[in-house]
């Protein structure tokens, strides 16, 4: 092997580490089933130590999944059912919960995010940031003790055979119906209907599909 090769071999398993590191760790926080399969983009981040439930992330057969599962408290789940690909750079951040039925496709890029991540009110977001630069300074982990009883939190669900285009966001609350499909770069902050294209920001119906 040229020195080149083995140089840009180091640097993949550094920027893309094993995704089984993860679960070696922590098996309990695992339900995987053995036909899925995580590819190497694939990446799972449990920024408080104690997560439950367990375990929170459920990944069903012959699924295919290149995203990042970022769980920043001590709370939520991620579903993912059969036959089921997520594209790489996507992020899934629940802090309740995300469930991704089975025959979807999400594309690269996308945030799929069931929290506001901070208060509506300026008071509360202030002593977030007081509280970030304390914790990093004594931990090297700024969510550590964020106060998160007045982020507003709801699951989201993408149901069976969506299809949801590159770099869409997905917000709080959202049910994304079956066979519907999501626009690439659309942010979505409704319900979207089964069987139909919705596009824009916010995201809009622009087309119905027939169901099948």
């Amino acid at each position: 092997m040229r020195y080149k090769d083995i140089f840009y071999s180091l640097m993949k398993k550094l920027v893309f580490p094993s995704p089984y590191a993860s679960i070696r760790r922590m098996p309990s926080k695992f339900n995987i089933d053995p036909g899925a399969i995580l590819l190497e983009t694939a990446n799972f981040r449990f920024d408080v130590p104690g997560h439950v439930p367990s375990p929170c992330v459920v990944i069903g057969k012959d699924s295919m999944v290149g995203c990042n599962f970022i769980f920043e408290s001590t709370g939520g789940e991620i579903k993912v059912g059969d036959r089921t690909y997520i594209g790489a750079a996507t992020k899934l951040i629940a802090r309740t919960g995300i469930t991704i039925g089975n025959d979807v496709w999400v594309g690269w890029g996308c945030c799929v995010y069931d929290h506001d991540s901070h208060s509506l009110l300026w008071a509360n977001r202030r002593k977030d940031i007081f509280q970030q630069i304390a914790d990093y300074k004594s931990s090297n982990n700024y969510v550590l003790n964020k106060d998160w009883s007045a982020v507003d939190t709801k699951p989201i669900v993408i149901n069976d055979k969506a299809w949801v285009g590159f770099d869409a966001v997905i917000l709080k609350g959202v049910t994304i119906g079956e066979g519907a499909v999501v626009g690439a770069r659309s942010v979505v902050t409704r319900d979207v209907d089964p069987w139909t294209v919705v596009a824009g920001n916010p995201a809009r119906v622009i087309r119905n599909l027939e169901s099948e």
